[in-house]
C-alpha cells in the first residue's frame, strides 16, 4: 500500500512528542520547578573545562549530546548543556506539563558522527530514540563551545522546536522566533 512509505500514525505521533518536550522538557527526570540553571559555569566548571579538540572533545560533545536527549536527566543538567538554556527555560517548563512531555519519558539519543569545525564548533550527526525506537533519523545539529563546556547550540534546539510550533509562533521561546 502506497500510504506505507510515509510515517505510521504512531511514529508520527512519536516524533512529535519528542519534538515537543524537546527532548528536554520533562522527559522524565528533574522537577519543573527547579530553578534554571545560572548562564556562567560554576569555577569548578570553568577549571576542569572540556577540551577543544581530539577524541577527547569529540567524546565530551557525544556525552554532553546524548545527555540533552536523555529523557532520564534532571532538566536543569539538560538545559545547562544547551547554548543560552536560560532562555528557553521557561519554554521547557510549559512543556514539560503537556502530554507531549509526559510521553517521552524514554527518549535517548545516539550520535553517529561529530566533526569538529573549529575551537568553538562542531557538527554533530544523530538519531533520536523513543523507547529504542528511532524516530528522528538523519539529523545533523551543530554544538558550540561555551564557557568551557560543548553545548547543544540554540540553532539545533530551535529546529526542533520547528517540528511542533512554525517558526514566529507565540508559543516558541523567543531566541527561536526570529
Amino acid at each position: 500500500m502506497r500510504s506505507r512509505y510515509g510515517p505510521e500514525p504512531r511514529q508520527a505521533w512519536a516524533a512529535l512528542a519528542v519534538a515537543g518536550c524537546l527532548i528536554l522538557a520533562a522527559c522524565g527526570g528533574g522537577s519543573t520547578s527547579a530553578k534554571p540553571p545560572s548562564p556562567k559555569p560554576s569555577a569548578s566548571a570553568t577549571a576542569a573545562a572540556e577540551p577543544t579538540s581530539g577524541p577527547a572533545a569529540v567524546a565530551a560533545i557525544t556525552a554532553n549530546w546524548k545527555t540533552v536527549f536523555n529523557g532520564k536527566a534532571p532538566i536543569p543538567r539538560r538545559l545547562a548543556l544547551v547554548q543560552d538554556g536560560s532562555q528557553v527555560a521557561a519554554f521547557v517548563e510549559a512543556q514539560a506539563k503537556t502530554s507531549f512531555g509526559q510521553a517521552a519519558t524514554g527518549s535517548t539519543a545516539t550520535v553517529s558522527l561529530v566533526s569538529i569545525t573549529s575551537p568553538s564548533q562542531a557538527t554533530v550527526h544523530y538519531e533520536v530514540l523513543l523507547l529504542g525506537t528511532p524516530l528522528l533519523k538523519n539529523q545533523v545539529g551543530t554544538a558550540i563551545y561555551q564557557d568551557g563546556i560543548w553545548k547543544v547550540a540554540i540553532a539545533s534546539f530551535c529546529g526542533l522546536a520547528y517540528l511542533q510550533y512554525p517558526k514566529g509562533s507565540p508559543k516558541l521561546p523567543a531566541v527561536c522566533r526570529s
